[in-house]
């Protein structure tokens, strides 16, 4: 373990630049905090490459087994408290902060579905819908231009580790959508102009289920080109609902299909 113990080591700067999109962006890399988070990580195939302790949690450290799923190229840095305090994003912190490289996805054609989140604004129901996405069994949660960035703070805490254990794939053009429809997937989109009942839709084929912005619903590029339109039923009256709960009830209802509970 090595010794950091200035705020000016170039290092220590260039992880203070991962907190803005921009960087991630640029060097294809973001920040995880909290010692369940580093371990989920640790055990999944994206790279961890660094790992920094704050000094009054390098005894935590030595006792986890941590050290034991190093991967062969993690290296492992020890900084003061203050020095942590300037990297990490929570007020509170953990006192343990990787940084992972992201990785290239694989585009799965199999019978199944995706979830494909559509201009999501919220960290938090973006976080739940990768969460969900991957406890219902999803093929990927597909994102569009406009969709908030997956790899914030808050976007990744709510995914309570899960986006290493589903592939998120941004879709800046709907291209990926539009293959996938070539590949005999249907599009389905909630609309106000259909009487057609969510529950009567046959999810046992291949489907890509969308949910929109929590503002504006579905834009108008993936309402132009879904296959079925449907609603959720509402009977006691409520106008709308929560982006993160209506796409888990619909990915649950695939779930429920497949009786596979």
């Amino acid at each position: 373990m090595e010794h950091i113990q200035s705020k000016d080591n170039l290092l220590i700067k260039d992880i203070k630049k991962l907190k803005e999109k921009k960087y991630r962006i640029s060097s294809n890399m973001f920040l995880i905090e909290g010692f369940r988070f580093v371990e989920e990580a640790l055990n999944s195939d994206f790279e961890v490459v660094n790992i920094f302790l704050s000094a009054s949690r390098e005894e935590k450290y030595e006792n986890s087994c941590m050290k034991d799923k190093l991967q062969t190229n993690t290296k492992v840095y020890s900084v003061s408290d203050s020095i942590f305090k300037g990297i990490c994003y929570t007020d509170n912190p953990q006192g343990i902060l990787a940084v992972v490289r992201n990785k290239s996805v694989e585009i799965k054609y199999d019978h199944g579905f995706y979830m494909l989140a559509d201009k999501i604004q919220d960290p938090g129901n973006m976080g739940t819908i990768i969460r969900t996405a991957h406890a219902a069994g999803a093929l990927g949660v597909i994102i569009t231009k406009g969709t908030v960035d997956i790899y914030n703070d808050k976007t990744l805490r709510s995914t309570m580790g899960s986006i290493f254990n589903i592939p998120v794939i941004y879709d800046k053009d709907l291209l990926l959508v539009q293959q996938l429809r070539s590949d005999g997937f249907k599009l389905i989109t909630s609309s106000l102009d259909t009487d057609k009942n969510f529950y009567d839709i046959d999810l046992k084929q291949k489907v890509i289920i969308s949910v929109g912005n929590e503002g504006n619903g579905i834009s108008a590029e993936v309402y132009n080109i879904c296959d079925i339109k449907i609603k959720i039923p509402m009977p006691g009256g409520a106008e709308s609902l929560n982006a993160a709960v209506a796409a888990s009830i619909m990915m649950y209802e695939v779930v429920r299909q497949k009786n596979i509970i």
